[in-house]
């Protein structure tokens, strides 16, 4: 059974060493990840397996009154499939509606289908592309989500 909390800054080597294997174009740092999880207008959740291992994680920005930014969304390899990754974006998209956001946006590889399959089935419309976004050849689809 998968659980989910708040990240903390526990959490940051285990963070950033997922980050490196799922975003290896462009990982956060340590430092990066402590900044982040630790700004009042940011909210970083973690899911962890049985044996509370960090399987998947997700954060947000938030400035309230304003759109909200998708910052990260990853889920390990072997745990997809299960749902995490809709969970995770239920509980950010929660806590930005509570900061007064309007709507969401976020960056997705143009060439992760699954992740902008499961945007799209969220309510999420494709806005354009950013080239370059993730590094040399590596574009961006921007995608938004108004909320109700």
């Amino acid at each position: 059974m998968t659980t989910y909390r708040e990240a903390n800054s526990l959490d940051i080597p285990v963070l950033v060493s997922l980050d490196k294997a799922l975003f290896p174009y462009s990982p956060w740092s340590s430092g990066q990840y402590r900044e982040e999880i630790t700004a009042p207008t940011r909210r970083f959740i973690v899911a962890l397996d049985t044996s509370f291992s960090i399987i998947g994680y997700a954060g947000v920005f938030a400035p309230g009154g304003a759109e909200a930014d998708i910052l990260t969304v990853g889920v390990v390899p072997q745990h997809r499939g299960q749902g995490i990754a809709r969970a995770l974006m239920a509980r950010i998209t929660d806590w930005a509606k509570s900061q007064g956001s309007t709507a969401m946006m976020l960056e997705v590889k143009t060439d992760n289908v699954e992740a902008i399959s499961l945007y799209e089935s969220l309510g999420y419309s494709q806005l354009n592309v950013r080239k370059d976004y993730f590094g040399k050849g590596l574009d961006a689809l921007v995608m938004r989500k108004d909320l109700p």
